[in-house]
């Protein structure tokens, strides 16, 4: 917490527009807790939770008072900030209704952006959450090494993306950490594409880019596969997608640079048949959002830390072909980097 503010406040509003800094600093691993508060003060953390929510607080072992009502709540957010004049607030995570009534209950302290150290202290990752985040992603290996059985010539794109979900939750998932890609053929070109009625047919590629989320934390894979035997473009599409993800993985460790990842991966890509085919960025942070602080990208550079964790995912789109993108999820260490997925990256024909 920021010594030069006498409390955080994070406060959400209603789904889908909840801070997820909030679950982050209490370790809160249930509930919604919408219209909810948490102060943060350096003795500690507390809580104002909706009745509803009551109970997942004082679960998770954090120190709560109810409320009956969105007055109720005010005036007991205004009793714990009396005194106060320096208060930090997650500007990223607020909606301004919440700001406006942050700022009725502060009665004139100065409210200071808190975001960037909120950001900052969200991108390492303690061992809890290293657990967590293992435990997600081995949840959607599993699911990936799944595929070939559960997805077959004449399925739907909608059908694939259900069953992946339900394997993730027979698997001990809580659900999908954000929308589950499936897509087939010139729509795998798409690199975030939402899946329909098209029908998987013989000699197409076929994309799966899912997560799991699992006691609030997200993983993030992405595997490609192809129906029936290969043409000589996908096969080498693809093996130029894994060579460069493995130059990837092989330039990250601490005191990395993220360009220096992202160019790692980027240059395998423009010395093949595919130059400039590659359109989004390596990686991104995960945690307890599916794109947690931190990038690998040629545009914005930042040192690789040892505690982080990144999807590591470049791609190949060719429109109106399809495209390839494999994706892992790492923990940044001191000499190299660990994967969290350990799913099959053979070109496998479904």
């Amino acid at each position: 917490m920021k010594k030069d503010v006498d409390a955080i406040v994070l406060m959400n509003a209603s789904e889908p527009n909840l801070d997820l800094s909030f679950f982050y600093s209490t370790g809160i691993s249930n509930g919604l807790f919408e219209g909810c508060v948490a102060v943060l003060r350096h003795n500690g953390t507390e809580v104002l939770s909706s009745k509803l929510e009551e109970l997942s607080s004082r679960k998770a072992g954090v120190k709560t008072t109810a409320f009956k009502t969105g007055k109720h709540r005010d005036e007991l957010l205004k009793k714990k900030l009396k005194g106060m004049t320096r208060i930090g607030v997650c500007y990223d995570g607020l909606t301004h209704g919440n700001f406006r009534e942050i700022r009725k209950c502060a009665k004139g302290a100065r409210l200071v952006d808190v975001s960037r150290a909120i950001d900052d202290a969200r991108m390492i990752k303690d061992r809890n959450e290293i657990r967590l985040l293992h435990k997600a992603g081995q949840i959607a290996s599993k699911t990936a090494d799944s595929i070939p059985s559960l997805v077959r010539k004449g399925q739907t794109e909608t059908e694939a993306a259900g069953e992946l979900n339900y394997m993730m939750m027979k698997l001990g998932a809580d659900g999908p950490s954000f929308d589950t890609n499936a897509s087939f053929g010139p729509a795998t070109a798409e690199p975030h594409y939402v899946p329909g009625p098209r029908r998987l047919r013989w000699g197409q590629l076929a994309l799966f880019d899912f997560g799991a989320r699992f006691r609030k934390y997200a993983s993030d894979i992405t595997r490609t596969y192809v129906s029936g035997t290969p043409s000589r473009r996908q096969k080498a599409m693809y093996e130029t997608v894994l060579d460069a993800q493995l130059a990837a993985l092989d330039a990250i460790r601490a005191g990395a640079h993220g360009k220096q990842v992202d160019r790692a991966a980027r240059e395998i890509v423009d010395k093949s048949e595919f130059k400039g085919r590659f359109i989004h960025n390596t990686g991104h942070g995960l945690g307890v959002s599916v794109h947690d602080p931190g990038s690998l990208s040629p545009l914005k550079d930042m040192i690789l830390k040892e505690g982080m964790v990144l999807t590591v995912e470049p791609g190949v789109y060719v429109k109106g072909f399809g495209g390839v993108r494999i994706e892992d999820d790492i923990l940044v260490t001191r000499s190299g980097c660990k994967l969290l997925t350990s799913a099959s990256k053979e070109f496998i024909c479904i």
